[in-house]
């Protein structure tokens, strides 16, 4: 792949800076096209990235003898980069590949399309054709002062101190309130991430892709870009603006930017969910490639044995393990799933009719810490009632401070605990 991101200056330099053990990345003559770090006293060497990268290629030249006594683990090889040695392991010498499956991957092949509107009609036409309802997409844009920004090559620190703090925020949320460990959240991880994506987007190595109201960021997007591809890496919205369906948006706008820029593939990378199923043309497979000396009986039993623990952890993982894992790393961090306020579970909503008299107070300001819950009741009832959130109020009732009454310019309803 030209221009792999992840193998960039920008890329490594950072990595090591955070990941390295203080260390200087080691480039083997055997193996061209990444980087390595030794980790321990073991000869064991591990790609510059490890498991952070969405996808790495290299190319192997067996006439160099670099590689002997050694072991090299290299994460998440896509199937579709894998090309130039899938069927050349007879003809290296003594340099043994072992390639462990770990996850399936996903991505939008756009290479035979001319628009993002000749892509959706034939991944739509037999299955799922409802799946894109336009008219919960246009009601996000009839109630919200919605604006789009996709940060490409250009980006000041402000904007970026602004969606970068508020991306964190929202995957916060996010993983507390499905009460489950993010690994990216990681203090060390996050630093590092903290660090290198504002020189990456300015080198043209990454981007954000960010949905704001009000000039607040509602949705964003964290993509790498190589060479007319595309990965997306994290995303996350706002969980208040759930039934207007921002992730589909976002992947409508980043389609449409692929097309207008001349991008081929756009990339989910691993990671097996409903709405990559549904997206996505090409299914493909991650490897972990474990690379050694097979005429070295210590690099030989040594490969070997990292490849049987890498299929173990594979099988674990199938098992449901890693799931488990992350809600009890999640709960020996001292954190708990988000509490709800004010009985906000519990509250019933109850249509106003012309005929119903309910008497109000004092209008509640949705922006005061106290008052954030209210927030997802009213934009479904804005959903549910389209017109703009400014001509939309809200009230507690006369009778009781745990009450409260959202009114639109034509209905209204009542919130009951």
């Amino acid at each position: 792949m030209n221009n792999n991101p992840f193998t960039s200056k920008t890329f490594v330099t950072n990595w090591m800076k955070h990941f390295g053990y203080q260390k200087q990345p080691t480039q083997f003559k055997s193996i061209e096209g990444v980087s390595f770090v030794k980790k321990s006293w073991i000869p064991l060497f591990v790609n510059v990235g490890e498991n952070l990268t969405k996808g790495l290629s290299y190319k192997l030249n067996p006439l160099q003898t670099d590689f002997k006594k050694k072991v090299f683990l290299i994460y998440d090889v896509p199937s579709y980069f894998d090309k130039e040695h899938q069927n050349n392991e007879g003809s290296l010498g003594s340099i043994k590949i072992d390639k462990v499956f770990q996850y399936q991957g996903f991505l939008m092949n756009l290479k035979d399309f001319e628009s993002k509107e000749e892509y959706i009609k034939e991944q739509f036409k037999t299955h799922n054709k409802r799946y894109i309802r336009w008219s919960h997409i246009n009601r996000l844009e009839a109630c919200f002062n919605v604006s789009y920004r996709f940060f490409y090559g250009d980006m000041t620190d402000s904007e970026y101190k602004l969606v970068f703090n508020k991306f964190y925020q929202l995957l916060i949320e996010r993983f507390q309130g499905k009460g489950t460990n993010y690994h990216h959240l990681n203090e060390q991880k996050w630093a590092f991430y903290r660090e290198l994506v504002l020189p990456m987007i300015r080198n043209k190595e990454a981007s954000f892709f960010v949905i704001y109201d009000n000039n607040m960021p509602i949705g964003v997007n964290l993509n790498y870009h190589a060479e007319n591809t595309l990965f997306k890496a994290i995303t996350v919205f706002d969980v208040d603006y759930s039934k207007f369906s921002i992730g589909k948006l976002s992947v409508l706008k980043i389609l449409d930017w692929c097309f207008e820029n001349g991008y081929q593939v756009s990339d989910f990378s691993k990671g097996d969910f409903d709405y990559k199923r549904i997206w996505s043309n090409t299914i493909y497979d991650f490897h972990y490639h474990v690379l050694y000396d097979s005429s070295s009986l210590v690099s030989l039993m040594l490969g070997k044995g990292l490849v049987s623990f890498l299929k173990t952890k594979l099988w674990l993982r199938e098992k449901g393990v890693n799931r488990l894992y992350r809600k009890v790393i999640f709960r020996l961090k001292g954190n708990s799933v988000r509490t709800l306020s004010h009985g906000e579970l519990n509250y019933k909503v109850k249509p106003i009719g012309q005929n119903d008299e309910v008497m109000v107070s004092e209008t509640v300001d949705l922006n005061t810490v106290d008052n954030q819950f209210l927030k997802r009741y009213v934009y479904d009832f804005a959903f549910k009632n389209p017109e703009p959130l400014a001509n939309i109020t809200v009230h507690k009732t006369s009778t009781s401070n745990a009450s409260y009454v959202i009114k639109g310019s034509k209905n209204s309803i009542l919130l009951e605990a």
